[in-house]
């Protein structure tokens, strides 16, 4: 990092803000020779007899936490954001947070040291049991200035952000929330700042961890004020509640599916026992009828035609129901896989490749219902291609090492086969990919919806996983996790 130049005429100029701000300033060179230090470094000192800052000739002479300070920009180059307790010389404890960087200084390589003492924001020196409380917490908890610059965090805020300690320290509020909602939160800190009045943030926001994931955060605000009444900071507690907030969303779509099975159930039955009739009475019909009269033989086989059709589709009302659980057996899948797609794209305008790894294991699955899932996979990846684009269908073997989570239902660590649709589709809309499996959802024209909840429900039965990624305008792939049967 190219160093900054520090100009001394102008460090003279602001040095009067700078002390009436409370602000410690220190400059050494990279040695360690103390170069500069303002009257709050001093302040610091002064219970020690010493008068001035020639007294201390490096800066480890003002505390070895300084040093290391030193080190560390020296080695990584970069500026370093620090919190830590300070003994002054008259044993007082203080609570010290701030920068460091290097600088050109008077012509020198120099690293610049700032520090506030935000002692009188955080919990009291030596108040060991308040610190330890706090660090025990299983909620984040905060401190912040009046401008958002984050002054003390506990272990549970910094687990929740995904960053270390001295990485949040110092570093203001919005660098760690979407920025869809930074002018919300400012609204409920201003919201305090004039009302005095403690806010519980009553909405989602969404903060940006290091691993580039989003969690749901639920928290609270209220005001830190001083003996004097006067206002100098806000402090609150943060809760991640994206698991509670998928439990919910499953535990909501659950719901719908169970209405639907309820409902499916009985339409199923009913629908059973009148084609039952109707297919007697063709079977019937056709026994009756002259073969020679080929119209009536015609129509009766049409009619034959279209009830074990809606035979099939009582079939796929069933699996809604409580009654359609799934039949399984362990089965070698790659042929049934092959079967299938065969059938769905056979006579497909459009190019498409099958590829399944040798050796594929054995799965314990209903091999009817999961045939209905690439069914609905396919047709979906076929419809979603405005002109016919290539396909690529796909089983392997893998291992899941930990548990994974695909759209509120739970990847256990195990052995699956992984079978992946991809298409050349327009894609999935990023405020849509999360309610596609619901009951019902559907941004296509003159559809039901009701395609991609089956399968939801038929993975969700055979305790394996659905999962989908896409980007608008480049396609998207369907994953479907099948659990190897035991060996």
């Amino acid at each position: 990092m190219a160093g900054l130049h520090l100009d001394e005429d102008l460090f003279m100029v602001i040095g009067g803000e700078i002390e009436r701000a409370g602000i410690i300033v220190c400059v050494c060179e990279l040695d360690g020779t103390v170069r500069y230090a303002n009257n709050n470094m001093l302040h610091l000192l002064k219970s020690d007899g010493r008068s001035d800052i020639r007294s201390v000739t490096g800066i480890s002479d003002i505390s070895d936490m300084f040093n290391c300070i030193l080190e560390t920009v020296k080695k990584e180059k970069m500026i370093v954001n620090r919190e830590f307790r300070f003994q002054a010389h008259s044993s007082e404890m203080r609570q010290l947070i701030g920068t460091a960087c290097l600088a050109e200084f008077q012509g020198v390589s120099c690293c610049v040291i700032i520090m506030h003492d935000c002692t009188s924001y955080g919990p009291a020196p030596g108040d060991d049991r308040l610190h330890a409380i706090l660090e025990g917490l299983e909620d984040g908890y905060y401190e912040t200035d009046l401008k958002g610059n984050m002054l003390y965090v506990n272990r549970a805020f910094c687990l929740i952000a995904e960053y270390s300690h001295d990485e949040v320290i110092g570093k203001n509020y919005r660098g760690f929330f979407s920025p869809d909602d930074i002018d919300k939160i400012y609204r409920s800190f201003h919201e305090v700042f004039i009302t005095g009045k403690p806010v519980k943030l009553t909405y989602w926001i969404a903060l940006s961890s290091r691993s580039g994931r989003k969690k749901k955060i639920e928290g609270s605000i209220s005001l830190i004020s001083d003996h004097a009444g006067k206002i100098t900071g806000f402090r609150g507690i943060i809760r991640d509640v994206t698991a509670k907030d998928k439990f919910e969303k499953e535990l909501i779509r659950a719901r719908k599916l169970e209405a639907i099975g309820i409902l499916s159930g009985g339409i199923a039955h009913d629908y059973n026992n009148a084609l039952t009739a109707i297919l007697g009475n063709i079977s019937l019909a056709k026994n009756e009828a002259d073969p020679g009269n080929s119209n009536l033989m015609d129509i009766l086989d049409d009619a034959e035609a279209a009830s074990l059709k809606a035979v099939e589709l009582t079939k796929r009302l069933s699996i809604f129901a409580r009654g359609g659980k799934p039949e399984r057996k362990v089965i070698e899948y790659a042929d049934s896989l092959r079967s299938v797609v065969g059938s769905v794209l056979f006579g497909y305008p459009g190019a498409y490749e099958l590829d399944i790894q040798p050796g594929l294991w054995r799965v314990d699955v209903d091999e009817f219902q999961i045939g209905q899932v690439i069914i609905y996979m396919l047709n979906n990846a076929v419809e979603s291609m405005p002109e016919p684009g290539a396909l690529t269908v796909s089983a392997e073997n893998i291992v899941v090492e930990q548990e994974e989570s695909h759209h509120e239902l739970t990847l256990q660590p195990g052995r699956y086969v992984r079978i992946a649709i991809r298409d050349e589709g327009v894609g999935i809309n990023p405020d849509d990919i999360q309610s596609i499996f619901d009951p019902y959802f559907t941004t296509k024209e003159m559809a039901s919806g009701m395609g991609l909840a089956t399968s939801y429900a038929i993975i969700k039965r055979h305790h394996g996983s659905i999962d989908v990624k896409s980007t608008p305008g480049e396609g998207a792939t369907f994953y479907i996790y099948l659990p190897v049967a035991d060996s």
